[in-house]
């Protein structure tokens, strides 16, 4: 380590004891649960000022190696899209809510026929180690994920702030904002090429995998056009939308979940073409043509059971490796709907017919329970009751619940019910919240993978994938096998 470092260090080291030293007294003098708490908040405070001083110092020794700040500004150089023009003073903020200045290369934009305004410029080394608008990637990493965990974006700052975090509420929003789009950029370019790309090796080779989809609801605001409200806002609508979920996860030889590996969670507010793009995708690139079979468990929307056989033909899997399978809860909850229809029975009688039923439709004879159902279609009642029969009649394959569960597999879509309400119920569906697409878009797909247990490397890619000269494609799948 160079000698200055060390004097450097050992200074900051010494001001941090100087100043614990100055309000030891003051520390000692607590006996309440109140004065101990100011004791345990100053003590972190000043940890955090220590801790953000000596990365500061990291940073600088790393931005002064002349091999490495060359290598950057000629990867910079090469995109054409900048050229150098000389060493700049800039601030970076620390995950402990510090700010502290450093001197490192600047380049400009190079100029483009036509463009009126002219294009930002880029620290070259601040790029390449991931800081990103001006904020360490520990602290990009954190403040997104707390936007995405909260309730709330005010909720998020409230709890950064209660840590020492405390960003402006504009700077913290364009934070979110652009990490939340290149995400979804990233995403949907690594997309494309996995459609296209003939992969058959990865961590869902050779074993049982179980896929679920399903749709949720929120609100997405569209702008109505005329004037402004007297105060000057915009004036918007905001309808239904159908923001999409799937759900992939491995099963062990039980039909259950295999603890040793995470779930891939991801969804779109895109039609449901685009999903079963993104689920062909993923069973793609993480070897799924190579499983030993693929369970489809769903409810039984028509959307969904229309393109999960262009899904199998799309992974060249044979029929019989290939296994779809009607939720058994929603099988039964048509039943229930069904009973209600029959406004003349009693609470009890309804119960009394649904539970009769369940045995043949457990036993796949969708046959008797389609006899038992037509004999209901009768009268004022006819029409909503004969709207559901062909639900049965063309899932009869897909309900062999005895059948499937004597062969271990899973009957029940609970794994998409769970993702629907912790993805997209306690986020993005919450009571007045309207969001714009983009928005809706970006939390959709960061709070899919801080569910799934993968953030930390979807932060690592995403501020990889920001700098101009790096091609994160291959590294966008995150690491279903968890390490033991």
């Amino acid at each position: 380590m160079p000698t200055k470092t060390v004097r450097e260090l050992e200074t900051i080291v010494a001001q941090f004891g100087a100043a614990a030293s100055r309000k030891m007294g003051q520390w000692l003098q607590a006996r309440d649960p109140e004065a101990f708490i100011g004791v345990e908040q100053a003590v972190h405070a000043l940890g955090r000022q220590v801790a953000d001083a000596i990365t500061t110092l990291v940073l600088q020794h790393v931005l002064d190696d002349p091999g490495w700040v060359a290598a950057c500004m000629a990867a910079a150089t090469a995109t054409g899209r900048f050229r150098a023009n000389c060493r700049r003073e800039t601030t970076v903020t620390f995950l402990g809510g510090n700010t502290h200045r450093v001197r490192t290369p600047y380049m400009v934009a190079v100029k483009r026929h036509g463009r009126k305004k002219p294009a930002p410029g880029l620290f070259p080394c601040l790029a390449a180690l991931g800081i990103f608008e001006r904020c360490s990637p520990a602290l990009c990493s954190e403040v997104c994920r707390q936007d995405t965990e909260s309730c709330s974006f005010r909720d998020a700052l409230a709890t950064l702030a209660r840590r020492g975090i405390k960003l402006e509420y504009k700077r913290t929003l364009s934070l979110v904002r652009r990490f939340g789009e290149h995400a979804v950029a990233q995403r949907n370019a690594w997309a494309k090429l996995a459609q296209s790309a003939g992969h058959q090796h990865g961590p869902l080779a050779g074993r049982s995998v179980l896929v679920c989809v399903d749709g949720g609801r929120l609100r997405e605001r569209e702008a109505k056009p005329g004037r402004r409200t007297k105060r000057g806002h915009h004036r918007y609508h905001a309808p239904w939308r159908e923001p999409r979920q799937l759900v992939i996860s491995v099963l062990d030889d039980a039909g259950r979940p295999d603890p040793r590996f995470a779930p891939i969670y991801d969804g779109t507010l895109g039609d449901a073409d685009e999903l079963f793009l993104l689920l062909w995708a993923y069973l793609q690139a993480l070897g799924g043509r190579k499983a030993q079979r693929i369970i489809f468990v769903a409810d039984g929307a028509e959307w969904i059971w229309r393109r999960t056989w262009l899904l199998r033909i799309a992974l060249g899997m044979p029929r019989k490796r290939f296994i779809d399978i009607v939720d058994w809860p929603h099988a039964l909850g048509m039943l229930s709907t069904i009973a209600k229809h029959c406004t003349g029975w009693s609470e009890r009688t309804q119960q009394r017919w649904v539970k009769r039923l369940h045995e043949p439709l457990y036993n796949g004879d969708v046959d008797t329970v389609v006899a038992e159902i037509e004999k209901l279609a009768r009268g004022r009642r006819a029409k909503k009751v004969q709207a559901h029969l062909d639900y049965f009649r063309r899932n009869a394959e897909r309900m062999q619940y005895r059948s499937f569960r004597a062969r271990r597999l899973p009957i029940g879509s609970g794994a998409v019910e769970s993702a629907i309400r912790r993805v997209i119920n306690l986020r993005l569906k919450s009571p007045g919240k309207f969001w714009l697409h983009h928005s809706a878009e970006a939390v959709l797909h960061l709070r899919s993978y801080l569910k799934a247990g993968h953030w930390d490397q979807l932060a690592v890619r995403t501020l990889r994938g920001i700098v101009p000269w790096n091609d994160v494609s291959n590294e966008f799948l995150p690491n279903l096998r968890k390490a033991a």
